[in-house]
């Protein structure tokens, strides 16, 4: 890259052309860049989600609870089985993988019969990812 002219030197023509040559060649290269990062994120979004990778566990689910967090933002969990005291985290974008209308459900435990899978963690299930095939 060149260093630009000092206010005393003047740009000849040719020279002007030249630097805005190049600046348009560089233009170019990135522009085409951007395409293929903008078709390889659209590439990436229209294909499933593989599965998590993990120990995952299968359980019937009898309550699903909403919850608000400090924020006033829904907190969502399903309990039953082994999981009947404290509950599983279900998290927004996993509603619809279950079935459930957010806008259906009232606070505290919504009567439900689900068979759920749930990723496990190193201390217990960490999330629900979806239902049992």
């Amino acid at each position: 890259m060149t260093k630009p002219p000092s206010p005393s030197e003047k740009l000849t023509a040719a020279e002007l052309r030249a630097a805005f040559e190049s600046l348009n060649e560089r233009l170019d290269l990135l522009e085409a860049d951007i395409a293929a990062l903008r078709e390889g994120l659209a590439s990436a979004a229209s294909q499933p989600a593989d599965k998590p990778s993990g120990e995952t566990i299968t359980f019937e689910a009898s309550n699903f609870l909403l919850s608000y967090d400090d924020n006033g933002r829904p907190v969502y969990k399903v309990k039953g089985g082994q999981y009947q005291k404290f509950g599983v985290r279900v998290w927004p974008e996993v509603l619809p993988l279950l079935n459930v209308d957010p806008a259906l459900l009232k606070p505290g435990p919504n009567p439900v019969k689900l068979r759920v899978v749930a990723l496990m963690g190193e201390h217990g299930p960490r999330k629900v990812i979806g239902l049992s095939q």
